[in-house]
């Protein structure tokens, strides 16, 4: 109430004074641009620091948008009016709008993407309402919507990157791409999560098997959605299948020492899947006699309902990475 009636005042006995402060062109014509000064300013009188002026202003500018109907647009309409009453430059009111508008939309876009995951025309709506309050422009909205978004969402994946997992790697990925962040440029990824994130996405589709020679599309989608470089990527998926089929030989060659042959079924059926990846190039290191081992319990496997095209392709590639041509 006394800011309004302290404007009121102002208005009402024309205190204020427009002073020409430069010329711009219009429709080819130089035209003066005036600004409203106040010759009486509670800053210039001494009535008030700047801690207390600005204090002021910030509360005349949360006003704008806690009040509801005509009250509301008086204080919006009256804004940079007050703010030029107190001594404040208009630098200083745009960092103030700016600073409460970051917050707003901070604690808004935070709150709704917490509890629907995205915003939605009714929230869109909601920001643009409070724009007008602000006095911001669109850019100005558009760029704090976007850094809210990105602290969501960066706050959101080191929280995922704790205990990643496929499905909230792919969901999180999705979601970034839909609301059209690059997870590098935009959301601030390094380089060296990007690649744990891949990583984390295939190894278990790798040791599933549901990522195969025939169901490998996938490798595409996630390297284009992370926008990692596809060499990059093939290295990465590469180095991946070779880490896990000399995990998975390892196990082998470790039952086989303690003569428990039944025990390497499991892993010999990885192997098998990772070794028709690496068309039989593996790199393993692996003795004559165990490599007949190996294969000999392949062989011997129950094949049937397998495609035998298939079995006997994966026969001859196992001989080429036990060394056993």
């Amino acid at each position: 109430g006394d800011i309004m009636n302290l404007v009121d005042f102002y208005t009402e006995n024309e205190i204020a004074e427009e002073k020409e402060v430069g010329t711009k062109e219009v429709d080819g014509k130089e035209v003066p641009v005036m600004e409203t000064s106040y010759p009486v300013t509670a800053l210039g009188s001494g009535s008030l620091d700047q801690e207390m002026a600005e204090a002021l202003y910030r509360q005349m500018v949360v006003g704008a948008f806690t009040n509801q109907g005509p009250q509301a647009a008086r204080y919006e309409a009256s804004r940079a009016k007050f703010g030029g009453i107190l001594g404040l430059t208009s630098e200083k009111m745009e960092e103030i709008n700016d600073n409460i508008g970051s917050t707003v939309y901070d604690n808004y876009v935070s709150r709704t993407m917490m509890t629907k995951g995205s915003l939605d025309q009714q929230d869109m709506m909601f920001l643009a309402n409070i724009q007008g309050k602000l006095g911001l422009s669109s850019e100005q909205s558009e760029k704090f919507l976007m850094e809210s978004q990105k602290k969501v969402l960066s706050e959101e994946i080191n929280q995922l990157m704790d205990d990643p997992t496929p499905a909230g790697l792919k969901a999180f990925r999705e979601k970034c791409n839909s609301m059209g962040m690059d997870l590098a440029e935009d959301i601030g990824v390094s380089t060296s999560r990007l690649v744990r994130m891949f990583e984390s996405e295939i190894v278990p589709g790798l040791k599933s098997g549901e990522i195969n020679v025939e169901n490998n599309d996938i490798l595409t989608e996630i390297q284009e959605s992370l926008n990692l470089e596809p060499e990059e990527c093939e290295t990465m998926f590469e180095n991946a299948v070779l880490k896990l089929a000399k995990s998975a030989f390892d196990l082998i060659n470790n039952e086989l020492m303690r003569g428990r042959d039944d025990s390497v079924v499991d892993p010999l059926k990885e192997l098998v899947r990772y070794n028709l990846l690496m068309e039989g190039d593996l790199g393993l290191s692996v003795d004559e006699a165990t490599g007949y081992q190996i294969f000999n319990i392949y062989d011997a496997f129950d094949h049937s309902g397998e495609d035998e095209e298939t079995v006997e392709l994966n026969k001859e590639l196992l001989k080429t990475a036990m060394g056993i041509e």
